[in-house]
């Protein structure tokens, strides 16, 4: 039996082929894979993410903080991965300058 190799995906072709509206996806190894955190983690990301995002109101810094942020990262061999943290936060005018699909990509 023969096995052809399957092209993995960089960064970029994982960001335009992110499945919009469906769940939380990431890219592994060159492969887009469905994440799915359990009830108990949403909720503690959901407290974190307010919690940060009352600080930031007062004190007035100019900063959002979301769970929708897309970050390239590295593996430790130098492949590029794509992750989608929990909670993030970015400068509001990173977060405002009209990426696709409401995403921040880093």
């Amino acid at each position: 039996m023969m096995k052809i190799p399957v092209q993995k995906l960089t960064f970029a072709d994982f960001l335009e082929q992110y499945p919009d509206g469906s769940g939380i996806y990431e890219l592994v190894n060159g492969e887009i894979i469905k994440v799915e955190p359990t009830r108990a983690h949403k909720n503690l990301a959901r407290f974190l993410m307010l919690g940060f995002n009352d600080e930031i109101r007062r004190l007035g810094l100019d900063y959002i903080a979301d769970k929708d942020v897309v970050v390239r990262t590295f593996s430790q061999t130098g492949e590029e991965q794509g992750r989608n943290p929990d909670v993030s936060v970015v400068k509001a005018s990173q977060w405002n300058r009209g990426l696709p699909r409401n995403k921040i990509y880093s």
